[in-house]
């Protein structure tokens, strides 16, 4: 299996073919070694080597290389496939969806990895020279190949998501979020895992053995304090492994959703997990600002998530097809091409359960009515924005990310404006107050009633109006099926051509 997926890879090896064409690879080769063995040398001389920041730089490079520029390069890779179409030659090709995806992952970056194996012998020399050893260098590797791994994955979920011939911007964000996981290395210390334990940043850090600075809080997992590379693979190697699922179900075909519902309901989780593993014990823990962080992080990775299992009139139409053929009622909830209806209660719930989980694990927090409010709003609205996507979805099929977007500005955006107005211009805080809560980019922080009831109110209007559409949808399809059983061209001994 693993020979067919990589070292039988046709198109890892035209990657391969095409990036270390000689002579690249000697020149490569030559500027490295030379450039090492200079450094190592004047090291020897002047008895540094012997001193960590060898190993941190040896180190830094070959991160320099996989994660920056080696992310780069599989998006640009992903996005130049998606634009010319070839893309869709791979999709028909006779090469299944995991082989492609890990062809272009470890194809793409394929010169960075080179240069990463290059600079890997003057690391391990560092790292036996100096207080690092045998333990710090294979902990802090470990690690570069799974933050690298995470990254490369990432670029690839992003390629895809683009449509042909509008890749460049989507991708050019890329270089920041690597760059930001890794400038969020020092929160660790501060107790604060997400996004640094992205990165390979933590992992180095605890190899170097780096004093902490002053009132440094070690990272702990669901209060557990373990070593800081275990966890940073906790944090990086599930969402790896969601990314890859996503990049596969979408090479196998253009219109695929990234997740299935099920899926999609245990990335979320995932997410939610994690996020509390980091700060469950934390010494500064404060549920004034902690409930309202998770609910804002839920309420974002909610949104990609529904938008991302959420079917078109055309698919759903096609599940109910399918459905019909088979006998059933209704399509299964939790096929990909049905409503998203359970799945958004689903994620929706969890988003509530997050907070009683917190509850439960650290009653000295004290949780009050009104925090309890911020996470009944933050569910809300994943609910009534997971009806609404469906609903617009299956009204307008080709209007309906139009339709969705003139929601959000009329329900998110201008209820800010107008309470901005309010407050600026009439002097009427309490009255601004309520009507900035109606948007869930204030009210989910605000806690307040106006905020929960009407996020609770919108729910309710947008799983009715679903709920007509998809009967609306349904009664279609079976007045088309009932009129050509009933057409007479059909029949075959009243039609003479048949």
């Amino acid at each position: 299996m693993l020979k067919q997926l990589l070292f039988d890879n046709p198109l890892l090896v035209r990657h391969i073919r095409s990036n270390l064409r000689p002579p690249k690879p000697a020149y490569i080769t030559s500027i490295i070694v030379l450039l090492g063995s200079l450094l190592m040398f004047a090291g020897f001389k002047a008895g540094g080597l012997d001193s960590p920041g060898f190993y941190g730089f040896f180190f830094g490079c070959q991160a320099l290389a996989l994660h920056l520029a080696g992310t780069s390069q599989v998006a640009s890779s992903i996005s130049a496939s998606n634009d010319s179409g070839i893309l869709d030659f791979h999709r028909i090709a006779p090469l299944s969806p995991t082989a492609t995806t890990l062809g272009f992952m470890f194809g793409g970056a394929v010169r960075e990895y080179l240069v990463a194996l290059i600079l890997l012998p003057f690391t391990f020399a560092c790292a036996l020279l100096s207080d690092v050893g045998i333990v710090g260098f294979l902990t802090s590797t470990l690690v570069l190949i799974s933050s690298t791994l995470l990254f490369h994955g990432l670029a690839i979920t992003t390629g895809l998501v683009a449509r042909p011939g509008k890749t460049r911007n989507i991708n050019s964000a890329l270089g920041f979020i690597v760059l930001g996981a890794g400038a969020c290395t020092g929160l660790v210390s501060a107790g604060i895992p997400v996004p640094g334990m992205l990165s390979s940043g933590p992992a180095l850090l605890e190899a170097l053995n780096a004093d902490a600075p002053r009132n440094a809080i070690a990272p702990t997992f669901f209060g557990v304090e373990l070593p800081v590379f275990v966890q940073s693979l906790f944090y990086q190697i599930p969402l790896t492994l969601f990314l890859i699922v996503a990049a596969t179900r979408r090479m196998k075909s253009a219109n695929a959703m990234f997740f299935s519902k099920s899926s999609a309901v245990a990335f979320f989780a995932t997410i939610a997990a994690l996020c509390l593993g980091g700060v469950i014990n934390h010494p500064l823990l404060k549920a004034g600002w902690l409930i309202p962080t998770l609910a804002y992080v839920e309420f974002l990775i909610a949104i990609l998530m529904i938008l991302s299992i959420s079917p078109s009139q055309g698919q759903y139409q096609g599940g109910a097809r399918r459905a019909k053929r088979i006998s059933l009622g209704r399509p299964p909830l939790w096929q990909d091409d049905s409503s998203n209806r359970a799945a958004v209660f689903v994620i929706a719930t969890l988003a509530m359960a997050t907070v009683q989980v917190i509850h439960t694990l650290v009653p000295a927090l004290n949780i009050d009515a009104q925090l309890w409010r911020v996470a009944g709003t933050a569910a809300a609205v994943v609910a009534y924005f997971g009806f609404a996507t469906q609903y617009y979805w299956l009204k307008y099929p080709r209007r309906g990310m139009l339709a969705l977007m003139m929601f959000v500005f009329l329900f998110w955006l201008l209820p800010l404006f107008v309470a901005f107005l309010l407050a600026a211009m009439m002097q009427e805080e309490e009255m601004a107050f309520h009507v900035a809560s109606l948007s869930p980019l204030f009210g989910i922080g605000a806690g307040s009633w106006a905020a929960l009831i009407f996020s609770g109110v919108m729910a309710s209007i947008f799983f009715v109006l679903l709920m007509i559409e998809e009967r609306r949808v349904w009664e279609t399809l079976t007045l088309r099926e009932i009129l050509k059983a009933d057409d007479p061209l059909d029949d075959a001994d009243d039609n003479p051509f048949l």
